[in-house]
């Protein structure tokens, strides 16, 4: 069975076509096929996915948005004590934002892959990953 957490930068890179998009949409319609797949969505990636397209969208464009995401073949995942636990000691550990911290977490929690574009998460002990291309000129 594997599982992925999908970071922020992830879902972006699928819902704007940005470079190395295809290897994380390759993802969704694999765990649409194969039940053996699982990919998870922590609160806090749909939070920063709604606050940013919030700042980008009109209201209405926000929701259609969310609900292509939610409509994906994924899991959106709740906080829990365990995972808040393992997110407190990799934030306390390292210089990782909180959201971050968060998705990192979770990928450790599930054994899972994170999904994702960001090389602070380099330095979380253990974590595995899948990095997607990140595009210096949207910077």
């Amino acid at each position: 069975m594997a599982v992925y957490v999908l970071d922020t930068s992830a879902i972006f890179a699928v819902l704007k076509e940005e470079p190395d998009h295809d290897r994380a949409a390759a993802l969704l319609r694999q765990a649409r096929s194969d039940a053996t797949t699982t990919i998870l969505v922590p609160f806090i990636a749909l939070m920063e996915v709604h606050y940013k397209l919030l700042v980008e969208l009109e209201e209405s464009e926000v929701r259609f948005w969310l609900d292509v995401v939610r409509a994906w073949p994924v899991q959106i995942v709740e906080s829990d004590p365990q995972w808040g636990n393992v997110a407190a000691h990799i934030k306390s550990r390292g210089r990782i934002s909180v959201g971050d911290s968060w998705m990192a977490a979770l990928a450790l929690v599930e054994d899972a892959i994170l999904v994702h574009k960001d090389p602070e998460f380099d330095a979380v002990a253990g974590l595995q990953h899948l990095r997607l291309q990140y595009d210096r000129d949207r910077v």
